[in-house]
Parts: structure tokens; C-alpha cells; sequence
């Protein structure tokens, strides 16, 4: 059998797997507090039962606690999110394609933090409108990255109130790069009070978590820590220590505060590269993160950690609120036949659902992400441990260059739009930075414009429009 190559994170190299034999999706009911839909079976259990095969019944995500959905938000799957990392400078591997944006290398990279109030001139309706595109795009939710840990300048409030007027879910993801932030992968107290920062911001008010947060991603592609001198070569417990006391962490601080956790799902977005579990049981891409966090919450002294937490507290969150995530390149034809392999195999790793949250499409013609899109939101539809994706990402990534040019739906054009307000964090120094326009032409793939219809693909897909007669598109 032919080997199917599989893409790790961004701009890292190929693995080669051998492809799987085709498999028969099996249709599952959808568990209510993640389709806004009542659960299959009595009302009254704390935990939702769903019909499975064989005419065997399996408990998906617990109920008890968790709030359907926000009165007036969607629900969270099928999710149809879009990645929103959209920095306003350029890196010199990327200048012929952004002559007028200013240079990261000069300034200095901007807060990568994008709530923060000083970047409405992105994403607010008075701005560039950046939210609202996604929303034109048919887009359901948009995820983020470095929303909480950064000690940003400003409200988030802002942000998360236009997403909400807009009905888009938001999945903000916490800082989550640097390993020295944590007491040798104890992340604890850093995940914490960065929680606490976070309700200060506009995360919570009255109590509860803003009704437009759906899902908070502690961290994004943990697996990498292994690799980072502090590791001392102790591989898997790194990642998996530092995603339990985050965890640990986030719980502590609703505790603290007297926030409740209504609707909010908790995840971690593993890499596709290949791993193998804390506890020897899975190897493959992804798929090893969900059985690492399945074998650490049932025994934490896996990785020599004691949660501050009482350990049935900690459990019956991660029982209630955890939903597996992964980021791939990888064609969703391999990735789903894959993924729906190990679920089988390893018993629907805590009966939990996964989602992607970086859908890359590297190097993917018009009609093949179209097809895929399509094809991800009905397997949605039908099986309840499947939740949907986020494309992968809203603005080509000037600030990166190089390869990472493939995977935005828009380019910037030369006509500026205003200017930011001041943006800053303890990592960036504060600064305004110019917004130019946006369009949906590539340029760099000039050469193959099959694969520079991005945009146009994921609106398609989604029933929604890649452009429109309104002031943020180039002329």
C-alpha cells in the first residue's frame, strides 16, 4: 500500500505513514452542550447515552453543569471556525508581497495578543471588519491564540462583544510558547493567574464566562516541549505535565474568582506529528495527545504531579468540559479514516469528541478544500465524537514569510485603512501599526492559481461570499 506522506505543524518537515484501509463512519445522536440540541435518552441522566453499534449504547460528554449553549450563541459543532492571528508587520522573507507594511525585524514583532482593544482597527465594525468578513465567509466561531498570559494592554471586552453581536463562538487560546513560564512544566500558577488577568479583561463578568467564549485552548501544540532544553530529555512527561497543571490551574482560578464554567469546553491542540503516549498505549499523529490526557487524568502521578485541585474535582471537568483537538496539513480524506481508526481501537478516548483546530489545506487546489469542507461539516452532522474544524487562517502571515504565505484566505492590499491603537504586551513594546485592506487575491501563487482561490473555496463551502462591496477590500 502506497505511503500517504502527513504534514506536522507549519513550515516543519513531512512523516510518512502507511494509509489505513477505508472505513465506515458509524452515525451517532448529537450530545446536547455541543449541538444546542436535546440529548438522546433520559433528560434526567447527568450524562447524555448515545445509540452506538451493535446496538450498544456509549455515554458521550456529560450534561450536568454544562450549559447547552448561550441563549443566543450557536451551538459549537458543527463547528466552522476560522485561525485569527492577523499581524500588521512583514518579515523580509515576505516584503516583495507587502512593500507598505512595516517591518517586524526593524519594530519588532507586535502583541501577538489580538482581543486587545488597541486592534480594533482589525477587527471592529468601524474598522477593517476583520470579524465580519469571517462572518460573510459563513464562518460559526474563530479561534486565537496568545488571548491570555500575555499581559496585553487594554479590554478584550470589546472583542468579545462584537463576536457576540456577530453570533460567532470564540475559542481564545492562552500564551503558550515558552516552557521557562512554568516551574519546570508545572504550569499552575502561571495558567491561573493568567485566568484571573483574563476575567479582568472581559473574559467573565457577574460571574460567568462572556456568553460569546465557547472553548479555551490552554495550549497549542504542547508536544514541542519535549524538545526544548528544559525537557532534559524526559520527552512525553513535559507536555503532558505542563497541559495537567494548566489545567489544574484555569480550575483554580474559576474557584477563586466564583466563575462558573457554563457552556465553555477546555481543550488542547496537539500537532500531527509522530508521537507516542505517556503511557505507551497509542503511537500516531495527533491521536497520541488525546490518550495522554486520558491516562494523566486518571493518575496524574504519571508525570510526577499532584493537582492542587482534588483529584474527583479535577476529573469530573475534565469528564464534563474536555473536547480532544489536533492541527494538521494532512488531506481530511487520511486525517478522518485515521482518526476514526484510533477512537475504535482505543475506546472513543474517554467517549470525548475531537475537533481540528487548524486546518491547513497546504498546497490544496479550489474544489479539493471545497470537497473537504463539505465533507468535514456532514461527518459532523452524523457523528456525534466529531465536532468540525478551524481553516487555517484568516490573514496570510506576513510576520512569518516563507511558507507560510500558503495558508491565508487574504492577502493586504496597498490602501490604508487607518491605523491601530496602541498594541503592547509584556513581551512587545507598545505601538501603533498601519491597517491596510484586505484581498482575496494570492499574487505569490501566480504561477498555480488553482490553489489562490482560498478565500473563495471556504465560502463556497460554507454557503457564504469571499468578497464584498464594503470599505475593507482593495479596489
Amino acid at each position: 500500500m502506497a505511503p500517504v506522506n502527513v504534514m506536522m505543524a507549519q513550515g516543519r518537515p513531512l512523516l510518512s505513514l502507511l494509509a489505513f484501509n477505508a472505513f465506515a463512519s458509524v452515525a451517532w445522536s448529537s450530545p446536547s452542550s455541543l449541538r444546542g440540541a436535546p440529548a438522546v435518552g433520559s433528560t434526567d441522566s447527568a450524562t447524555a447515552t448515545l445509540p452506538g453499534p451493535n446496538g450498544t449504547n456509549v455515554s458521550a460528554i456529560p450534561m450536568d453543569g454544562m450549559d447547552g449553549m448561550a441563549s443566543d450563541m450557536p451551538p459549537f459543532s458543527p463547528l466552522r471556525a476560522i485561525a485569527y492571528g492577523a499581524l500588521p508587520c512583514v518579515s523580509p522573507s515576505a516584503e516583495q508581497w507587502a512593500q507598505d507594511l512595516q517591518s517586524c525585524s526593524y519594530y519588532g514583532l507586535p502583541s501577538e495578543d489580538m482581543l486587545q482593544e488597541g486592534y480594533a482597527m482589525q477587527w471592529g465594525a468601524k474598522g477593517r471588519n476583520d470579524l465580519g468578513r469571517m462572518k460573510g465567509l459563513g464562518a460559526n466561531a474563530v479561534r486565537l491564540y496568545h488571548s491570555l498570559g500575555l499581559e496585553s494592554k487594554g479590554s478584550h471586552k470589546g472583542f468579545l462583544d462584537r463576536a457576540h453581536e456577530l453570533k460567532l463562538n470564540v475559542m481564545p487560546g492562552f500564551h503558550s510558547s515558552e516552557p521557562s513560564l512554568c516551574d519546570d512544566f508545572d504550569c499552575f500558577e502561571f495558567w491561573k493567574d493568567a485566568t484571573l488577568k483574563g476575567f479582568e479583561q472581559g473574559f467573565a463578568a457577574n460571574g460567568k464566562w462572556h456568553p460569546a467564549v465557547s472553548a479555551l485552548i490552554l495550549m497549542n501544540e504542547p508536544d514541542f516541549f519535549e524538545h526544548d532544553p528544559l525537557c532534559k530529555g524526559r520527552g512525553a512527561v513535559c507536555r503532558v505535565k505542563a497541559v495537567v497543571s494548566a489545567l489544574d490551574g484555569l480550575l483554580a482560578a474559576e474557584e477563586l474568582a466564583g466563575v462558573e464554567p457554563g457552556r465553555v469546553h477546555l481543550t488542547v491542540t496537539w500537532s500531527f506529528a509522530m508521537r507516542t503516549s505517556i503511557d505507551d498505549v497509542v503511537q500516531g499523529p495527533g491521536t497520541f495527545g488525546f490518550q495522554d490526557m486520558v491516562a494523566v487524568m486518571k493518575d496524574p502521578s504519571l508525570v510526577d504531579y499532584t493537582p492542587r485541585t482534588p483529584l474527583p474535582r479535577l476529573q469530573s471537568a475534565f469528564e464534563k468540559r474536555w473536547v480532544h483537538g489536533l492541527n494538521t496539513q494532512s488531506p481530511w480524506s487520511f486525517v478522518s479514516e485515521f482518526v476514526s481508526q484510533h477512537y475504535q481501537k482505543y475506546d472513543n478516548f474517554g467517549n470525548l469528541p475531537w475537533f481540528i483546530g487548524e486546518y491547513g489545506a497546504n498546497g490544496q487546489t479550489e474544489d479539493t478544500i471545497i470537497s473537504d469542507l463539505t465533507s468535514l461539516e456532514k461527518h459532523a452532522e452524523d457523528d456525534a465524537l466529531f465536532l468540525g474544524a478551524a481553516v487555517f487562517q484568516f490573514q496570510t502571515a506576513y510576520s512569518k514569510g516563507g511558507t507560510e504565505l500558503n495558508f491565508g484566505l487574504y492577502s493586504l492590499g496597498t490602501r490604508k485603512l487607518g491605523m491601530t491603537g496602541e498594541v503592547c504586551d509584556s513581551k512587545s513594546p507598545c505601538m501603533e501599526w498601519p491597517v491596510f485592506c484586505l484581498s482575496a487575491d494570492l499574487p505569490w501563487f501566480q504561477s498555480k492559481p488553482q490553489l489562490g482561490k482560498r478565500a473563495t473555496a471556504v465560502a463556497t463551502a460554507w454557503n457564504g461570499e469571499a468578497v464584498a462591496d464594503s470599505p475593507e477590500f482593495c479596489s
